[in-house]
């Protein structure tokens, strides 16, 4: 899987992370799900989209910024 970066307006931004919550995934599978589609390319293979990602939102620590401040956070942990 390649990483990219995609700059997109707020009011994109506000509907795609209000689906990823209804669908329970991360905003990254539901780009990933709309892209293929879009592209005409299907489904990816349930077994390689799911199960290696399956641990993603089984968490809930109440925060809302660990995507931005995970590095603050895994630091706290070594004081």
């Amino acid at each position: 899987m390649t990483r990219t970066q995609l700059q997109i307006d707020d009011e994109t931004y506000e509907a795609l992370r209000a689906r990823a919550f209804t669908q329970r995934k991360s905003m990254s599978a539901v780009v990933r799900e709309i892209l293929r589609q879009g592209l005409g390319l299907g489904k990816m293979d349930r077994e390689r989209s799911s199960s290696r990602f399956s641990f993603v939102g089984i968490g809930a620590s109440g925060r809302h910024d660990i995507a931005a401040r995970h590095d603050d956070y895994l630091a706290e942990d070594f004081r």
